[in-house]
């Protein structure tokens, strides 16, 4: 590889996502058909939550969060070809036979702004892939000690309810605002209390996520019957509720690192 993966960037893309730095990924029929390819080329799942105004949101933000953890993770994550006519990284999906699943950059010649453009998503045996590149990249890690995605619900819990209540009022649902902060705060705690509870005797009601380049774990709470997440991390031996997603939010996050088998998580992928 004759250059440093950041001399790919195109710092002047005004973008969150790192992926969109580094290359063209279609105007968005375009990228929405690249997507249903790989959905199809992929294990069954569904990989569009159920409030989606859009197609395979949950597959966009997992290809998004995969190359940046790549792009992090450097040159044996992130292949570049001697000519530097394809690049690649590991999707981390499997076909149902189990074959890796490798997305393919190629040059992109027609524009000034990019080195590269979306070429497609490809099996490991694919011919495309194999002529260009002489091994397989590895699949981007989020955390080195297994231990780190298992909850432990006997550690103090502290609560930035300040931040849930008044930076993030806008996802409760209109019928929880009208309730005020003040009912909202008594709900919250109530149903952590509860969640807490159950979670002592069933450990895997806790889910990981990747959030923020750390791994946080998700608790559901039941509000009057709305069924959201509060994301808690861990800091210095105690846990601290950082926020509250919608269950849109917390299904995203927590498919980057594996693919969600709780019932209350998976409520946001069924129409």
């Amino acid at each position: 590889m004759t250059k440093d993966l950041n001399e790919y960037l195109n710092n002047d893309k005004d973008s969150k996502e790192l992926i969109w730095k580094f290359a063209f990924l279609g105007k968005e029929e375009s990228l929405n058909l690249k997507l249903n390819e790989l959905a199809d080329l992929a294990e069954p799942e569904n990989w569009t939550t159920t409030n989606s105004p859009k197609p395979y949101d949950i597959l966009n933000t997992y290809i998004s969060y995969m190359f940046s953890k790549a792009f992090e993770l450097g040159k044996e994550y992130l292949l570049v070809n001697n000519d530097e006519t394809y690049s690649c990284f590991n999707t981390g999906l499997l076909t149902p036979n189990g074959e890796d699943i490798i997305c393919m950059f190629n040059q992109f010649e027609s524009s000034n702004e990019y080195h590269w453009h979306l070429c497609g998503f490809k099996k490991e045996s694919d011919w495309l892939f194999l002529e260009n590149f002489n091994c397989t990249p590895k699949v981007p890690h989020f955390f080195e000690n297994p231990a780190d995605i298992y909850f432990n619900p006997n550690k103090e819990i502290i609560k930035n309810m300040d931040h849930i209540l008044d930076d993030n009022f806008d996802r409760f649902e209109q019928v929880l605002q009208e309730k005020g902060k003040a009912s909202l705060s008594s709900l919250l705690n109530t149903a952590l209390e509860l969640t807490i509870r159950k979670c002592k005797r069933n450990y895997r009601i806790a889910v990981p996520q990747y959030y923020k380049n750390k791994i946080t774990y998700l608790l559901p709470v039941n509000l009057d019957g709305i069924l959201m997440a509060l994301a808690v991390e861990n800091i210095n031996d105690r846990y601290r509720v950082n926020t509250i997603f919608t269950l849109d939010m917390a299904y995203k996050s927590a498919r980057v690192l594996m693919k969600p088998e709780v019932d209350w998580l998976t409520e946001a992928t069924k129409k």
